[in-house]
C-alpha cells in the first residue's frame, strides 16, 4: 500500500505539473464494457461509449470498439487485436464532424499485488485513418488499480478504481501541422460496485491533461461479462 500511495502521488504531481490552461465546462462520459466468451482461450471484447464536452449538453463523441482476445495457457496474458470507430463533433456551436476508423493491438498483464489491490497493466498501439488527414499511430500505456475491502474473509461489493492512462504519438510531421510526442494523459478516481459475479459498475472523475490544456470529465461505466 506504501508504494501504491507513492505511485498515486507522483502521478498527481504530474498532472498539476503538466496544467497550463484549464477549461471550465465538465464532461460526461458514458461508456459500456462487454466480454463474450467464444471458446476455452478465445472471446469478443468491446466497448460503446457516448460523450459530451459538458454535462448535460454539447455531444462530443461516439465510438464503437470491438476486439477478438487470445488468451495463452502460460501467465496472466491477454493479447487483443480490434476495431473502432468514432464519430466527433467539435466544441460548442461550431459546425463540423469527423469520422475516424481505428484499429488497436493491446498486451494486457496481470500482477500479484496481494488480496486487497489488483492491477493491471494495458499496452495498446494503434492506427488512426482520421477523415481528411494524415495517418496517424499512437502508443498508450495504462496502469488500472483496483483497492478491494473485505469483513470477515468476505469481500464487499465496492471497491475503489484508479488508472492512469499516457499517450504518446507516433508522428509529430503531418500534413498542415506538427504536434507534440506527448498526446494526452488522463487520470481517474472513483467508486465501483459488483451487481453481480458478471455486472458492475463505475462512477469517478477523470482529468485529462494536454500540452497546453486540462479539463475534468465525470466517467460513468457498466461492464458486463457473458
Amino acid at each position: 500500500m506504501k508504494n501504491l500511495s507513492s505511485l498515486l502521488f507522483i502521478l498527481l504531481v504530474c498532472q498539476v505539473g503538466l496544467s497550463q490552461k484549464g477549461v471550465s465546462e465538465t464532461g460526461l462520459w458514458s461508456q459500456y464494457f462487454y466480454s463474450l466468451p467464444v471458446g476455452n482461450k478465445w472471446k469478443v471484447a468491446g466497448d460503446f461509449q457516448y460523450r459530451t464536452y459538458e454535462l448535460s449538453s454539447d455531444f462530443q463523441q461516439f465510438i464503437a470498439r470491438a476486439a477478438v482476445v487470445y488468451t495463452p495457457a502460460i501467465g496472466t496474458v491477454e493479447l487483443h487485436a480490434g476495431y473502432g470507430y468514432f464519430y466527433g463533433e467539435p466544441f460548442g456551436d461550431k459546425d463540423g464532424s469527423t469520422s475516424e476508423h481505428r484499429l488497436h493491438q493491446d498486451v494486457w498483464l496481470d500482477t500479484n499485488a496481494g488480496k486487497t489491490v489488483s492491477i493491471r497493466h494495458r499496452f495498446r498501439f494503434e492506427e488512426r485513418f482520421i477523415e481528411d488527414q494524415d495517418f496517424r499511430s499512437r502508443a498508450r500505456y495504462t496502469i488500472f488499480v483496483n483497492i478491494h475491502f473485505y469483513k470477515d474473509e468476505q469481500q464487499s461489493k465496492f471497491y475503489l478504481p484508479f488508472w492512469n492512462e499516457v499517450f504518446i504519438n507516433g508522428e509529430t510531421q503531418l500534413r498542415n501541422s506538427t504536434v507534440n510526442r506527448f498526446d494526452r494523459n488522463w487520470s481517474f478516481g472513483g467508486v465501483g460496485y459488483r451487481i453481480s459475479q458478471d455486472l458492475r459498475a463505475q462512477a469517478g472523475y477523470m482529468r485529462e491533461i494536454t500540452s497546453n490544456t486540462s479539463k475534468g470529465q465525470l466517467v460513468l461505466s457498466v461492464f458486463q461479462s457473458f
